[in-house]
Order: C-alpha cells, then sequence, then structure tokens
C-alpha cells in the first residue's frame, strides 16, 4: 500500500493516521474532510495531501485503500458519489469503512463499479471525544474489527484491510452484514435507547425535590450513556431500526414477565430465576478470554484510604514499564477502601506488577 485515504477525518480517522505516521510507515496520508478540519490536521502534520469532500475523483485517483470514517448517512452519500468516478483502466482501489450498521452500507457498496471493491468494516472503538484534537493511536488496541466482505470474495483481495487492522492492534471477526446488524442491535443500539429512556423518565415526584441526586451507582451506571449524541444515533438507528425494534419487544417481554413475577411474589418464585438467569448470563460476558479479542491477566489492588492512592499504585509499575493495558476503579466510598483492577497482556508482567505490589505492603489478588 502506497496510499491510504480517510474520509471524514475525525477522531478515529485522525487516530489512524497518527498511528501511521508514528511508525514511520512507508505510505502517504490522504485526509478527506471540511475545510477548517483540514487546516488542523495540516497543522498538526498528520496527513501529507488535503482534499475537500466534493474534490472525489481527486481524491480517489491513486488510493490503494479508501477508509470512510464520516457518520453513516453521509457514508451512504459518499459510496453514490464513487459510483459516479471514472477512474478506466485505474488499478483496484480497496474501500472500506467505520460505520455501525453494515446491511445499508455493504448494499451501497455492492454498487460500485471498477476499479473499486467494498468490504464493510467496523472497530469496536470510540470515545465520547469526536474531533480530530482527540486524536489517540492507540485507541484500537485489542478491539474488536468486524469485516463483512462481498459473497465468493477472495481474502487476498482485501488482504490490505486486514494488514491495517493488525497493524492497529485490534483484531478481525468475520460476519455477515445481517448477522452483525442483528448482534449490535441487541449489544449496542437497544442498550443506547433503554439508558436514555430510563434517565428520560426520571419522574417529576422525583425531580421537583432534586432527590435524583441521591442515584446510587446503578442508577448512574444505567443511565452513563444516555449523555450520547443524538446526531450519531439518528443515522444508526435510521439504518437499523427492524433490528432494534426487535431487540427492544423482547426485552419487553422481558420485563413484563418481571413484573409479573414481582406481582406474584409470594405465589411463584419466578423472581429468584429472574436474577439467576440474569446473574449467569452476565458472568457469560467475562468468561476467561471472552470478552476481549486476547487474553489479559488480571489483578485487584486494595487501595490505601489516602490522597494519591491510584498514582502511588501505579507509579512503580510504571517505573518497571509495566504496561497496564486496562484499569477499573471498581469499588469506592469516603471512608471506604477501593478496589483497583489492573490489567495485562501476560501473565509475567501480572505476577512481576503483584511482587512489586506486596512488597510495597498493599493487598494484592489475581482475578
Amino acid at each position: 500500500m502506497k496510499r491510504i485515504t480517510l474520509v471524514g477525518f475525525g477522531l478515529l480517522a485522525s487516530s489512524i493516521a497518527v498511528a501511521v505516521k508514528e511508525s514511520k510507515l512507508p505510505f502517504k496520508v490522504r485526509a478527506v474532510s471540511s475545510p477548517g478540519t483540514l487546516e488542523r490536521a495540516a497543522q498538526l502534520g498528520i496527513a501529507e495531501e488535503f482534499f475537500l469532500y466534493n474534490q472525489v475523483e481527486q481524491w480517489a485517483k491513486d488510493s490503494d485503500l479508501i477508509l470512510l470514517c464520516s457518520p453513516i448517512l453521509h457514508i451512504l452519500e459518499t459510496l453514490k458519489s464513487l459510483r459516479d468516478v471514472s477512474l478506466e483502466g485505474h488499478k483496484k482501489i480497496l474501500v472500506s469503512d467505520i460505520g455501525s450498521t453494515k446491511a445499508s452500507i455493504c448494499e451501497a457498496g455492492k454498487k460500485l463499479g471498477d476499479p473499486f471493491y467494498f468490504v464493510g468494516g467496523h472497530p469496536m472503538a470510540g470515545s465520547e471525544k469526536r474531533s480530530l484534537e482527540n486524536n489517540d493511536p492507540s485507541i484500537f488496541e485489542n478491539a474488536y474489527w468486524f469485516v463483512c466482505p462481498p459473497e465468493n470474495s477472495k481474502i487476498e483481495d482485501y488482504q490490505i484491510l486486514l494488514d491495517l487492522i493488525s497493524f492497529l492492534g485490534s483484531h478481525s471477526v468475520f460476519f455477515d452484514p445481517q448477522t452483525h446488524d442483528g448482534c449490535m442491535a441487541w449489544l449496542s443500539h437497544m442498550p443506547q435507547l433503554l439508558s436514555s429512556t430510563l434517565a428520560g423518565e426520571l419522574p417529576e415526584r422525583l425531580l421537583e425535590f432534586n432527590y435524583q441526586h441521591y442515584a446510587g451507582r446503578a442508577f448512574r451506571d444505567m443511565t452513563r450513556i444516555a449523555a450520547s449524541g443524538w446526531n450519531m444515533w439518528h443515522d444508526i438507528l435510521a439504518t437499523n431500526s427492524k433490528e432494534t425494534l426487535r431487540a427492544l419487544k423482547e426485552v419487553k417481554e422481558g420485563l413484563n414477565k418481571t413484573i409479573y413475577a414481582l406481582e406474584n411474589l409470594d405465589k411463584s418464585g419466578e423472581l429468584e430465576g429472574v436474577f439467576k438467569q440474569g446473574a449467569a448470563k452476565r458472568a457469560s460476558l467475562f468468561e476467561k478470554g471472552r470478552n476481549t479479542p486476547s487474553l489479559f491477566w488480571e489483578i485487584t489492588v486494595t487501595l490505601k484510604d489516602e490522597t494519591g492512592s491510584i498514582l502511588n499504585v501505579l507509579e512503580p509499575l510504571a517505573k518497571e514499564k509495566l504496561n497496564i493495558r486496562d484499569i477499573e476503579l471498581m469499588k469506592v466510598r469516603e471512608n471506604v477502601q477501593g478496589t483497583l483492577l489492573l490489567a495485562f497482556k501476560t501473565h509475567d508482567e501480572a505476577k512481576n506488577a503483584t511482587q512489586i505490589l506486596l512488597q510495597l505492603g498493599y493487598e494484592v489478588k489475581e482475578r
């Protein structure tokens, strides 16, 4: 690959560009975006070539890989624009995307003619921060990247995409577009609607006395993603409404069963089953080696109730160049000791971290 063209130069596209720059890979990054974004990308030096969205033929020409990184409806518009581009005799150009739904996009991608060849994609990576100012070259590390190739395709037809995914530290997972959208409807799109609804239905009898400020961690965790922006979610739900509705109706059926079980608490004993089934299926999310693409080794550290307690744990590990791949503050309340979860890529790293922290007087356990 000599040239990668990133259309829609926001958080994820700029993160890819910076990863390429930092690794000094021998190909050029072409940025396609609005004038202000292109000016900032030039100032930061994270691309060599710059084009506006409407300069389609210019930015498509001489590309090896075009990655569409804009919102879903804009991706669909861009695919329509590419259909009108005439590059007779041009070498094959691989086109992919990072959209969160796949059926509509892959259907549009099928309509591309030569020299374009489309393969759908969706990295499970991101942040609430959207702009190139927040670029993070490690944002894709250890993330799933769904790949939806057309039927009867050959892997060599899109090998450069798989190479890029691997270079970024992600793990390719192959799905057909419909299966992808059904899966994401349950695991991402429906939960967003539940979270937004739960927060939005806070009753006036609580709000008028400001009782919402007493919300515990359960309510806060369940409504965290209610802060998500509507613009992005409009495109997702507009292109995956059928599967998301199906998921919502299935949850509604479950809620009706739970309501019945609560109404008949002393008779049926079914509510206990609701809890047991919920606990079992929740636990299945965290089966060792299953909840992330590659196995992490985890330890828990009981924090000391003192200022700088998290820094005091992390600093000695950083001095020994131990790379922490994930971190979670599992429990913290005033005057109650918190628990810090740390994840490492190898067992040796986890063992070394454990020994260091034990010598410093911390209570450490391997998960």
